[in-house]
């Protein structure tokens, strides 16, 4: 009897430090991040190669790594944090298939795809971060970004990077479109990060996909702020303006409230336009002579 109440201390003694220890090691991370990925979405490995830890840590046992383009289901909420490549993010559990076995394991989120979508082909985009790039005397900060096209067999076949000015958007949008009227496009595929408050600006990010490269094309943003200003900037592509095929056109208008009540703005509006020319193959600005 005495032997038994002592192996039943000693069981509920190590399933005590077992739940002291389990919160320290997933610690719920409840920030809110541009991926917003929850239990049972399915998503892709953005990086490279991305290594599977035994649990939420960088220092944890190395499991296994999957490569760019391969799919996994999250199995967790978000866990810890980790400042990795410059920027922080937490881990999830994840499952997968390799070798025709089911795993588990945890992935680190900011190696995950911020978002995906395919043509009409079956060709897969995919894009997201490589790395955050602090702001400097000359610069604001911004993420080195890259977009990725896969073939049905999940090869890549096409990438290009891009500078990202993402600050304090809340959420991220991709599209694809057609061939807009453009020559020798199969697709444009439009990008975006979401600003849902005053003062926080909505980016557009476009690249036509000709079959065979990236092309980046014109960005475009809108930004407001109520009472005070906006900002909103428009793509035009020859589907739209319905004139000359080669002519894609960035429209802007800025507006400024010249009266000190914010309830009714006086908007004093400032419109501009920008011209790109495409012929093909190349895109180009066109400067107009005042």
């Amino acid at each position: 009897m005495k032997k038994t109440i002592t192996l039943l201390i000693f069981s509920l003694t190590i399933l005590l430090i077992h739940a002291q220890e389990q919160p320290a090691a997933y610690a719920l991370n409840e920030e809110y991040n541009l991926w917003n990925l929850q239990k049972g979405d399915t998503t892709y490995v953005f990086a490279e190669m991305a290594y599977i830890r035994e649990n939420a840590d960088t220092k944890s046992k190395l499991v296994d790594s999957l490569q760019e383009g391969k799919m996994v289901i999250i199995k967790s909420d978000g866990y810890n944090g980790s400042t990795i490549r410059g920027f922080y993010a937490p881990w999830h559990k994840i499952s997968y298939v390799k070798d025709n076995v089911k795993k588990e394991g945890f992935i680190w989120l900011g190696l995950l795809a911020l978002n995906s979508v395919h043509n009409q082909d079956g060709e897969q985009f995919l894009y997201g971060f490589k790395k955050f790039r602090p702001s400097t005397e000359n610069s604001a900060s911004y993420y080195d970004a890259e977009i990725k096209v896969f073939d049905r067999e999940k090869k890549v076949i096409a990438r290009a990077s891009y500078q990202a000015e993402v600050n304090d958007q809340t959420g991220t949008d991709t599209k694809i479109l057609g061939a807009m009227g453009l020559k020798n496009i199969k697709n444009i595929h439009r990008s975006a990060f979401l600003g849902e408050a005053c003062g926080i600006a909505t980016q557009y990010y476009y690249f036509a996909w000709n079959g065979q490269e990236l092309i980046h094309f014109p960005s475009k943003m809108t930004i407001s702020d109520a009472g005070v200003f906006y900002r909103e900037e428009t793509i035009l592509f020859p589907s739209e303006h319905k004139g000359d095929p080669t002519m894609i056109y960035k429209k802007i208008v800025e507006a400024e409230n010249t009266d000190d009540n914010l309830d009714e703005p006086n908007y004093k509006e400032t419109k501009s336009q920008i011209k790109y020319r495409w012929d093909g193959y190349i895109l180009s600005e066109l400067i107009e002579l005042k």
